[in-house]
């Protein structure tokens, strides 16, 4: 449901009288939060053994941040410190979720199984969108954020579906079984690859956080309902699904950097196709575009990720870094574009995104490497896009998985 309530708490601000740029600031603020700790994240998630209990802590405390919104007076004070605190809690998903299936598959099935679990991503934000719909038609746009706490709960619950002898937890932080200590941070940072993909990361999302709020605002003002301005998720999740498997297969044959780069060029395109319609469900309807950009997003960055730390470890740590990166974008870009909104409008704040997402994509292509190939060990290979297990790849991992199913989850 968090996928589902940023549009929803623009149009819940906005029928508070709120303006545009205060609006801006609020959304901001839910990524500041995750801004100042993402990278804190990153290294707790490294440290610990605890991470199915983490999980269902920061999801818990999420739910409470959104429910008490509505239930609050609409004052900034109040509801900027929800969003903040809510953004701080969200800052632990990425990387637990990041070692969590590392965990459990080992590096040569980790770009594969990320697809598999951005796919049921996606399709649990098809379901949010189509219940804020119904929810925010009979019932008011404020029982969105109750869903989410109901949501939280049963997030909390699920993440102990996996019993703990599933887990290598050596593994989980990008250490293989020769290795006992992580590189140095300054090692690591060094990298160019590294380097590349934090400026970048940086660039796509300062583009991409705001312009879902920012289309959802301008379906309303083209004269769109409370329910047209939420399918502006659906349409975007709807083709992420697809997307996100697609990227968890061929970011293996065809290389991670070939496969990211669709999903930076995408972006500029998405963007310039705003301004040139003027109906609200041609917008939402073309919002179905964010679903290439951020479905590949999701599954890759784990994949590239894990592929910079095979053996150094830190790779929930250097997660929490491109976490940071992202976040340090989702808190400049609506700020910009709230303020860009309020005095230029929206098709002039477009043609402004669509250039610097133009600058993210030639910054991505021209400084960042592919990294499948110096990653890979022995001769794996990936001839079709099937979840079966493959005998001969990581079969210690293939044997602790075994849990409690008795097969792998990928078989």
């Amino acid at each position: 449901m968090v996928g589902v309530v940023l549009p929803a708490l623009g149009a819940f601000l906005n029928e508070a009288r709120w303006r545009y740029d205060s609006i801006g600031i609020a959304t901001a603020l839910a990524g500041f939060g995750t801004l100042l700790l993402q990278t804190i994240a990153g290294e707790i998630t490294d440290r610990i053994s605890s991470r199915r209990c983490l999980f269902a802590v920061a999801a818990i405390f999420t739910g409470f941040c959104f429910v008490a919104i509505p239930l609050i007076p609409s004052s900034q004070f109040w509801i900027d410190g929800l969003l903040f605190m809510s953004g701080a809690a969200q800052s632990l998903f990425a990387p637990l979720l990041g070692a969590l299936a590392l965990a459990l598959v080992g590096h040569e099935l980790v770009n594969r199984t990320a697809g598999v679990n951005q796919g049921w991503n996606h399709a649990g934000n098809i379901v949010a969108a189509v219940t804020a719909i119904l929810l925010g038609r009979f019932t008011g746009i404020s029982s969105v954020f109750y869903a989410v706490g109901i949501s939280s709960l049963l997030a909390a619950a699920s993440v102990f579906l996996i019993q703990p002898n599933d887990l290598d937890e050596h593994l989980a932080t990008g250490l293989t079984a020769n290795e006992g200590d992580p590189i140095p941070w300054k090692e690591l940072l060094r990298d160019r690859a590294v380097l590349g993909l934090i400026i970048s990361i940086f660039l796509f999302h300062l583009v991409n956080a705001p312009i879902l709020p920012a289309t959802a605002l301008y379906v309303k003002q083209l004269g769109g309902s409370d329910g047209l301005m939420t399918a502006t998720v659906l349409t975007a999740q709807l083709v992420m699904v697809p997307v996100s498997l697609f990227a968890g297969c061929y970011g293996d044959r065809w290389g991670r950097k070939a496969v990211m780069a669709i999903a930076f060029w995408f972006l500029p395109l998405r963007i310039l196709s705003y301004t040139l319609v003027t109906r609200p469900k041609t917008v939402v309807w073309l919002q179905g575009l964010d679903g290439i950009g951020a479905g590949i997003y999701g599954v890759i960055v784990i994949a590239l990720a894990a592929d910079l730390t095979r053996g150094k470890g830190r790779f929930n740590a250097l997660t929490g870094v491109f976490a940071t990166a992202l976040a340090c974008g989702g808190v400049v870009g609506p700020m910009i574009s709230g303020v860009l909104l309020q005095h230029f409008g929206f098709k002039d704040t477009f043609y402004a995104f669509a250039l610097v997402a133009t600058i993210a994509a030639l910054v991505f292509t021209s400084l960042v490497p592919e990294t499948k190939n110096t990653a890979s060990v022995g001769t794996v290979s990936f001839p079709p896009c099937e979840y079966e297990e493959r005998p001969g790849i990581d079969a210690a991992r293939s044997h602790s998985v075994q849990g409690t199913f008795g097969k792998s989850p990928l078989q």
